[in-house]
């Protein structure tokens, strides 16, 4: 039997089950994504088990399913608005794309770090979800830390394909892969700058993660774009 006496955790996602009980998709440091069951927890009203709240948990059971015997709020995250919505898509990545079981600190503090700077309205989103996507395409093993950024050339147009190293784009190739030298370095060294790169940045990354995501769509993406439309309309 696995018993766990104490763990921090996040909610990454949760559902009804049976009667007054909950169904949860948790996040922890030293199990990774974990489900487990959460008895009684619609009827106690203390909302234990919502998103962007770090828990102090403890749970036992045999098989991929456990029982939570602790899951006690330790810190509120307060996610309003457009960043509660990210919140949702760094939750909603993680649940389709992070096998269950698989450890590893420092995804876990890629999480919190993200979920941090969106609880705080003096951060720009963007960089900690550009730091948080390659944390996941990292751990998925995609490798982009085989790229050497002192070798990449500033003016050039690189491709750089799912599981693969980074190639020169061929005169006139137009590849969603595609990105320049100057955007991919940046992206490597934390250090990127301006709408350009960012732009640039997200939407390699973008494309990466849907290869990992074999077709299944990411709904809070719809509602993101929803919101940048009625920004601007």
């Amino acid at each position: 039997m696995n018993r766990i006496q104490g763990s921090p955790g996040y909610v990454l996602h949760a559902r009804p089950y049976r009667e007054s009980s909950q169904l949860l998709e948790l996040l922890t440091p030293g199990e990774g994504r974990i489900a487990a069951v959460l008895r009684g927890g619609r009827g106690r009203g203390r909302g234990t088990a919502r998103p962007f709240v770090r828990l102090d948990l403890a749970w036992s059971g045999r098989g991929e399913v456990q029982t939570l015997n602790r899951c006690d709020e330790a810190a509120v995250l307060h996610l309003t608005g457009a960043r509660a919505v990210c919140g949702l898509y760094v939750n909603e990545l993680a649940v389709k794309l992070l096998p269950r079981q698989l450890p590893d600190p420092g995804f876990y503090a890629a999480y919190e770090a993200v979920l941090t700077g969106l609880a705080d309205p003096a951060m720009p989103p963007e960089p900690g979800l550009r730091r948080y996507e390659l944390a996941l395409l990292r751990l998925l093993g995609e490798g982009l830390d085989f790229i050497d950024p002192a070798a990449l050339e500033a003016q050039v147009t690189y491709v750089v394909p799912p599981q693969a190293p980074p190639r020169p784009a061929a005169p006139g190739e137009d590849s969603p892969y595609a990105i320049a030298g100057d955007s991919l370095a940046a992206l490597l060294q934390d250090r990127l700058q301006g709408r350009g790169q960012q732009r640039e940045a997200q939407r390699l990354l973008r494309r990466l993660l849907e290869h990992h995501l074999e077709g299944k769509p990411i709904v809070s993406r719809q509602l993101i774009a929803r919101g940048r439309s009625d920004r601007t309309s």
